[in-house]
Order: structure tokens, then sequence, then C-alpha cells
């Protein structure tokens, strides 16, 4: 996080702005227009009693003009994302983020982090179109100006979590990340929800995070299917990266290989080796599946799959009915008995000598 001394660049052009760019909702914005307020540097001004406003709207507005009077002086406090959502939002639109993102949940799973409209409105005891409404409301919130130069600390450090990790986070990789910049919330709910609030900046493609644009990633994706699928068997990974062209390769990082071994772990129809090779799993499979059989000799199908398993990284591993198939394909492979499978040359059980 930036330190509160720190300065940050455009805080006087926000100054300037007009009171819109606080965040604040209409009806207190109406309010201190009615009291000759204009400017968000109008906010260092003691604030009027705004008596038509309740108790929540004051507590907000006093929140909000306290920042951006330190933001006029250059001084602006460091927020973590709930301290910035509590800042920024009334309660109940606070309430509906947290909900919808689920920032209290520790699940790494992508899905529980996004709940339903139906759903985000079944926890708040309203409507499907009333927690759209308020969904709606928060962001046209932290989307103005000074909430969005609040976040740059937030999405600057997503941005170097990505970058740390080679411009690629899966939600399982992201979820064992424990940063003071979420203050407790998911990593996982964070990111999501930053990845909407500024579409492109963070970008969710296949249900990774990646600092790098979705045009830039299918790009990748289709040099990395071309090179696949003119290769004759399983490939290592790091020549796939060397081979790719200028415009399929990620900018700013040393390697391609993070990005290419997420996409091969996100694409059904191929698959990665915990050995660092990739391949095609309709053509490949029967390949790896000899690999094994070498390695394991005769062997029952729970056995193989296991094995074979055991090769590949945990998000490409493939269930029986797809070794049971490569093994029926593959006219290399001997069935001796029911359920039991070899190579020729005998059985080749490894012996103790």
């Amino acid at each position: 996080m930036t330190s509160p001394g720190a300065p940050f660049p455009n805080a006087d052009g926000l100054c300037h702005g007009t009171l819109q760019a606080s965040g604040l909702p209409a009806r207190v914005l109406a309010a201190l227009r009615a009291s000759g307020f204009a400017t968000l540097g109008d906010l260092r001004q003691p604030l009027p009693p705004c008596d038509k406003l309740d108790a929540d709207d004051r507590a907000l507005l006093s929140r909000v003009a306290a920042y951006a009077r330190a933001t006029c002086e250059r001084r602006p406090p460091p927020l973590n994302l709930v301290e910035w959502l509590a800042l920024f939002l009334p309660p109940r639109l606070a309430d509906v983020i947290h909900l919808h993102y689920g920032l209290r949940e520790a699940a790494a799973a992508l899905a529980l982090h996004e709940a339903k409209l139906r759903d985000t409105g079944f926890q708040l005891g309203v409507t499907r179109e009333r927690a759209r409404q308020l969904l709606g409301l928060a962001f046209d919130a932290l989307r103005q100006a000074l909430p969005l130069f609040a976040a740059e600390p937030l999405f600057r450090a997503a941005e170097k979590s990505l970058r740390d990790a080679g411009g690629v986070l899966t939600p399982s990789a992201l979820a064992r990340l424990s940063a003071p910049d979420w203050g407790g919330a998911s990593p996982v709910g964070a990111f999501l929800l930053l990845s909407q609030l500024i579409p492109g900046r963070l970008v969710l493609y296949r249900d990774f995070f990646s600092e790098f644009s979705a045009k830039l990633v299918e790009r990748t994706e289709k040099a990395l299917r071309d090179r696949l699928s003119a290769a004759k068997g399983l490939l290592p990974i790091s020549e796939i990266g060397e081979r790719l062209p200028k415009s399929a390769r990620p900018p700013g990082v040393p390697s391609p290989e993070p990005l290419l071994l997420v996409l091969l772990r996100h694409l059904p129809d191929t698959f990665a080796t915990r050995d660092g090779r990739a391949g095609l799993a309709a053509r490949d499979g029967a390949e790896l599946l000899r690999e094994t059989l070498s390695a394991t000799g005769e062997a029952p199908l729970r056995i193989l799959l296991g094995a074979f398993n055991e090769r590949l990284c945990p998000e490409c591993r493939r269930g029986s009915g797809y070794i049971r198939d490569v093994l029926a394909r593959d006219p290399l492979v001997r069935k001796t008995a029911p359920g039991r499978y070899a190579l020729p040359g005998g059985f080749q059980t490894v012996l103790p000598i």
C-alpha cells in the first residue's frame, strides 16, 4: 500500500472537480448545492447542517468530505478494500457488494464469488430487480472520480500480484495469497469486483485473472492451438513459448510459459503434464498412456487411471471413461485379462532384483 504521506498524482485536478465526482448520492448532492457547494474542494469548508438528510447520509457525507479534504491536501489515507467500500458507500450498498461478490467467503471457486441477483436479493430480503438496482447504485458511486482515485492503490496491488505470478492467477492460486490490501476480504472476490469496476484493467478470461488484454490472451490461445495441432505428439511448453509469434507474446514478462500453462489447464481439449509438456487430449493421450504403462507394467484400469493422472496437472486430469476410450483405440495396447492392460513384449511387471 502507498504510505499515508506519499503524494498522489492528479489530486489538484480532483479538487476542482464537480461534486458528483465524490460518488455521493443525488439527495446528498442536492443538499450541498442548496448550501452553495459546487466542487470537491468546497468540501474542505465546514459542512452545512443538511437537516433533511438521515443519519446514514450525514455520516456518509462526513466520511467522504474528510477523505476529499485529505486528498486536496495531498495526504489521502491508505485504504484497504473493506475500508474503501465502507467509506464511499452507505451500509446498505456496502452489504450488496459484500454479498454479491462473496467478500466474506474464503472459497477459491470463482462461482461462489458472484451470486445470482436472485440469491443476492434473497439474502437482503428484496426482489431480484431491487438487488439489481442496488448493485447499480453501488457501482454508480464507486465509478466516480474520487472513489476510483482512492481505489488506485488496490488496483496496483492486484496488478503486482499478477506480475509476481507471471501475469496470470487462477482463483485457487489467488485464494492462497494473503495481503493487507483486501482487509480480510476474499482475494478472489476482490479481484472479481475490481475486474468489473474498470473492465479491461484486470481481465477475467476462461475463469482466470490476467494483466494482459483479452485480445492478447485470445491470440496466445490461438497460437497455442495452432502449435499443438501442427505437432506430431507431446511438446515441451518451453518450446511452444519460444516459438510464439510476437503478436501473441505477453509484453513485459520474462516468459509466456505461465500464461500458456494456465490456458492449457483451462482448455477442455488440451492437457499439460507435470514435467512441462503439452498435448491435445484426443491425440496425445495415447502417448502419455503408453509412458504410464511402460512404468507400471501390466496393470488394471484403476491403477492406470491413478498413474496417468499423476502425470497431469490437477486441472487436466481425466476420468475412467477417457482412459477406456484411449485404451480401446490404441492398437499397441493389449488387453491381457478383463480390466487389465499391457504393452507388447510381456506383462512388463517390474520385479525386485
